[in-house]
């Protein structure tokens, strides 16, 4: 092999690991918020202090780990409730909410208002502990 292609070949195999480096580092990325946001009682449970609202597809492989992940979760923990939605079916709700991929987790309050965001699949220590920040920032008990 000559050389041009040579460094074609490992310019090529450098940019697709930085791509998958990048990719990588955004998935299960957990955003608190600590600004309030316009309230929606149709994003929360009733009865529940925070709800993990995941946002899927049909063709989401990630959703599957985030729907585990969730329902660990909800089932070890009072006052915390799973709701998910295919934005194939609610498409004002992706475009609501600037949902670029998924699955996108809203960690959403009693009252509907959206405290935070994961975006990707995320480990459930992850999730445990945004959900505390969003208990710790409304006064709610864990």
């Amino acid at each position: 092999m000559d050389s041009p292609a040579l460094l074609a070949i490992a310019a090529l195999v450098i940019s697709a690991t930085a791509i998958g480096l990048v990719i990588r580092a955004r998935s299960g990325r957990i955003v608190v918020a600590d600004r309030s946001e316009a309230a929606d009682a149709r994003l929360a449970v009733p009865g529940a202090e925070v709800t993990l609202l995941q946002l899927s597809s049909p063709v989401c492989s990630a959703c599957a780990v985030m729907r585990r992940v969730g329902e660990e979760l909800v089932a070890g923990e009072h006052g915390l409730a799973r709701r998910e939605l295919d934005i194939t079916e609610h498409p004002e709700l992706a475009s609501a909410h600037n949902v670029l991929s998924t699955p996108t987790t809203l960690l959403v309050d009693a009252a509907g208002v959206v405290r935070g965001r994961i975006v990707g699949a995320a480990k459930p220590a992850e999730v445990r502990a945004a959900v505390r920040s969003v208990r710790e920032s409304i006064g709610a008990s864990a």
